[in-house]
């Protein structure tokens, strides 16, 4: 099988492993490239520090104290992400450090990410699925998903700033997890989930993505936090596929071959007994995994 180059962009330090971290490591053990990208620091959204305890102090430090510590916490939690990323078979992993309080599509961030593009020249990019904001979940996912679209396109023109050539890459996948799929926390989510085309079973490096979810102790995921999300979302997208755990992605482009493709799980699975598949769909892992 030809081996791929997989560039992942994220809106924020966890999200480059978080919604498809199982799905990187089979890539990684097979010996495919992989280079992950946060676009911003995301400290005022998820840090302890930044945005827990300075929440709910009245006296705010200074600017020069406050920028003292956004530098301290950037790289606690850059040294946290790199470690869990490499766990999973990850070792380029690299920081646009925008701020993420209010994250907006803007040309420097476009022109940024096409900068990544063209350097890398990945074959795939997985990115946030673009239209996530509008089921009420913030804006900070889908408007990386609308950059990442906007700086594909960029990168395969002719940029004279940029000493690296343009780059056209086949296919993008949307991360799509819960929020983006399926009705969640709020009623704009009821109105138009996205459709998960294509899954990726997880099952036998589910306990690598609990132990590198627990390495975000900065954001407060370790522990019993990493084991149940892995569960709750992992195990929810394992169920569609009758499988215990899988991530879900939307292709951006439809793919196409001389024949139909059905893949070799459905095939093995057509005619099998349903006390096999009940089995199979009811593991429990995550919850067991030792932290």
């Amino acid at each position: 099988m030809r081996q791929l180059n997989i560039l992942l962009v994220a809106a924020h330090p966890a999200d480059t492993f978080d919604h498809c971290g199982g799905t990187l490591l089979h890539h990684a053990r097979r010996g495919d490239k992989i280079t992950a990208v946060s676009v911003t620091h995301g400290l005022r959204v998820h840090d302890i520090i930044v945005s827990e305890q300075f929440r709910f102090q009245k006296e705010k430090p200074d600017k020069n104290e406050i920028d003292k510590i956004i530098s301290e916490r950037k790289i606690a939690k850059n040294a946290e992400v790199i470690k869990a990323c490499e766990l999973l078979g990850v070792n380029d992993v690299r920081f646009l450090n925008y701020e993420d309080g209010i994250l907006l599509v803007t040309e420097d961030k476009i022109q940024d990410v096409a900068k990544v593009i063209r350097d890398v020249k990945p074959d795939v990019i997985l990115t946030h699925y673009p239209l996530t904001e509008l089921f009420g979940c913030g804006s900070a996912h889908g408007n990386v998903g609308k950059i990442v679209l906007h700086a594909s396109h960029f990168a395969g023109m002719v940029d004279f700033d940029d000493p690296n050539p343009s780059h056209r890459c086949a296919q993008i996948f949307f991360m799509a997890p819960e929020e983006g799929t399926r009705p969640s926390s709020n009623v704009l989510s009821g109105y138009a989930p996205g459709y998960c085309d294509y899954y990726v079973n997880i099952t036998d490096v589910v306990e690598e993505k609990v132990k590198a979810l627990d390495m975000m102790r900065s954001q407060q995921y370790g522990g019993d936090y990493a084991r149940r999300t892995v569960e709750v979302c992992d195990g929810v997208q394992g169920g569609v596929i009758t499988e215990a755990y899988a991530e879900g992605f939307i292709r951006y482009l439809p793919e196409y071959g001389e024949y139909l493709n059905v893949c070799e799980g459905r095939l093995d699975k057509q005619d099998e007994d349903e006390i096999l598949t009940r089995k199979r769909v009811s593991r429990f892992i995550a919850p067991y995994v030792n932290l």
